[in-house]
């Protein structure tokens, strides 16, 4: 076994290792509190494992860290096995985290904390606002939040064309009795004329047939 619970030929397969900078940090700081999450996945994947993770069924950390109301970054992604992630989940995660790292070269005076954002400049908007909020900026004025999309619904089906004028013409006429029960019977093209109400329906015509011989009866034996 490469690792608890992972079978051997899993330690073969190419992934990718991911870290994820928690904010804020999960936990009661005072204590002890997580502010990262360390998984491996299978090549081209990470993007549907991060969905999973924000739909609370990637792990139990971080599904915890959404039920707290916090969020996360993707601080930082590297090829290897699963043995890989492994190894990175023995080390502190806060001396290897790009994001922690940014946080001390800031503190420090090395880089600025523009030269700190624009090491994720591929990061979406809900994102890139997590990272300001770290590095201690200042929220982005003039990013109003975009309004939700009007919900427009499909269009309704158009009937099936190509009825010819003798079915529209027998609907025409249905229509006119549906709509005009006082009228009276009307005869519809293609129908028998209307019955009124309380007359029955007239009886199929018996048919006659010959009377039949009765049968002779069956004389009497007498013994002697």
């Amino acid at each position: 076994m490469s690792r608890q619970g992972a079978p051997s030929w899993l330690a073969a397969i190419p992934g990718e290792v991911y870290t994820l900078h928690f904010w804020p940090p999960f936990g009661d700081p005072e204590v002890q509190a997580s502010g990262h999450y360390t998984g491996w996945t299978h090549e081209g994947r990470l993007g549907s494992r991060l969905v999973d993770h924000y739909l609370g069924r990637g792990a139990r950390l971080t599904q915890l860290q959404r039920q707290a109301g916090g969020s996360w970054v993707v601080a930082d992604v590297e090829p290897g096995t699963i043995d890989r992630e492994h190894q990175l989940k023995y080390r502190s995660a806060s001396r290897r985290c790009s994001i922690c790292r940014a946080c001390r070269d800031i503190e420090a005076g090395r880089i600025t904390q523009e030269e700190a954002l624009a090491k994720w400049a591929d990061a979406g908007p809900a994102e890139r606002s997590i990272l300001r909020e770290i590095f201690g900026m200042e929220p982005e004025a003039g990013k109003a939040p975009e309004p939700a999309k009007e919900f427009v619904p499909a269009p309704r089906p158009e009937p099936a064309a190509g009825y010819g004028p003798e079915v529209d013409a027998f609907l025409d006429a249905l229509e006119k009795t549906w709509a005009s029960p006082a009228a009276g019977p009307e005869r519809v093209p293609g129908l028998s004329p209307a019955r009124p109400l309380g007359v029955p329906a007239p009886r199929a015509p018996e048919l006659e047939t010959a009377p039949s011989s009765p049968e002779p009866e069956p004389e009497m034996e007498i013994e002697l």
